[in-house]
C-alpha cells in the first residue's frame, strides 16, 4: 500500500519475500505523525529493493536508489516520519529495526575527494543495522556503519563507521568518539526477541 506516491524513476526492481504475501504487508507514506506534512513518499528506484517481510515508512519519507545499489528491509522494519534513505551500494537492516522522526541513511558521499593529490574513487560503502536495532529521532547514518544487534542508537547521533565491536543491549551515542551510554538496555518491545 503507497500512499501519495511521487515517483521520480522507476526503473530498479523490487522483491518481497518471507512468509507469505498479505494486503498491507508493506506500508509506504502511510500518515502516522501529525505535525509532519502528510505529503506521502517519494520514490526513486535504480536499483534493487528487497522487502523480507513487513514494513512501515511514514509520511514525509523519501527513498532514493541508484543504479547498481541493493537495498533490504528486514521483517518488521518501521519508521513513522521524514525518513531520508539514499541507496547507491548495499544498505542491509535486520528483523524490528524501529527508526524515529528526521532520520537520514545514505551510503554515498556524492561529491569526490582527493586526499594527496590523488582522487578517491570509492565514494560508496555498505551499511549494516542489526535486528532489534532502534535508531532515535535525528540520527544521520553514514557509509561504512555496521551495529550490532540488541543497540539502541541515541537521538542526534551520528555514525560512519562500524561499531559493532560495541556490547550489544547497550544505547550507544556521540560523545567524540561513538561511545556506550548505558548497558543492558534494549527496546522494551523486542525484549523477548533480544533474550532468546
Amino acid at each position: 500500500m503507497v500512499w501519495k506516491p511521487k515517483f521520480r524513476r522507476l526503473q530498479g526492481k523490487i522483491q518481497i519475500l518471507g512468509g507469505g504475501i498479505k494486503t498491507g504487508m508493506i506500508r509506504l507514506g502511510i500518515n502516522q505523525v501529525s505535525i509532519y506534512p502528510n505529503n506521502g513518499i517519494l520514490l526513486e528506484l535504480r536499483g534493487k529493493i528487497v522487502f523480507h517481510g513487513r514494513c512501515t515508512i511514514g509520511n514525509n519519507s523519501c527513498i532514493s536508489t541508484g543504479k547498481e545499489s541493493f537495498l533490504e528491509f528486514g521483517d518488521n522494519f518501521n519508521n513513522y516520519t521524514s525518513l531520508k534513505l539514499v541507496n547507491y551500494d548495499h544498505i542491509k537492516f535486520g528483523d524490528n529495526v524501529l527508526i524515529g522522526w528526521n532520520c537520514l541513511i545514505c551510503d554515498k558521499d556524492f561529491h569526490k575527494l582527493t586526499r594527496n593529490g590523488q582522487v578517491v574513487e570509492r565514494d560508496t560503502a555498505p551499511i549494516k543495522i542489526g535486528s532489534n536495532n532502534w535508531i532515535a529521532n535525528n540520527c544521520m547514518i553514514l557509509k561504512n556503519t555496521r551495529t550490532n544487534p540488541n543497540t539502541v542508537i541515541a537521538a542526534g547521533t551520528f555514525l560512519s563507521k562500524d561499531v559493532s565491536h560495541l556490547p550489544e543491549k547497550s544505547v550507544i551515542g556521540n560523545d567524540k568518539p561513538v561511545r556506550v551510554l548505558s548497558q543492558d538496555t534494549y527496546l522494551n518491545q523486542w525484549s523477548r526477541l533480544a533474550d532468546s
